[in-house]
């Protein structure tokens, strides 16, 4: 007989009729699920999906890459007022 241990996870109530409905949908019951996730956790050497939070890096780079190239080119500040001007230009010539 395999050495077994007892997991126990609390989690809120709606989360956990959601995420049962999802696993029934796939023919598994919450119990083999969990499993499922620890031995593909085992496979993977770490969480079997990456897990990030990128939205705001991401757009911290682009800003950063973006100023960067501003300043390397010399291209001059525009005010508020002067992009506005600009984007609506390019949205009446539409």
């Amino acid at each position: 007989m395999t050495n077994t241990a007892l997991v126990q996870v609390k989690v809120d109530t709606e989360t956990k009729k959601d995420v049962t409905s999802i696993y029934e949908s796939l023919g598994l019951d919450l119990p083999t699920a969990v499993r499922i996730f620890f031995k593909k956790s085992i496979a993977v050497g770490g969480l079997p999906f990456e897990l990030r939070n990128d939205t705001l890096s991401e757009r911290w780079n682009i800003y950063k890459e973006a100023r960067n190239s501003i300043q390397k080119n010399n291209v001059p500040e525009m005010s508020l007022d002067e992009i506005n001007a600009e984007i609506a230009a390019v949205r009446a010539s539409k």
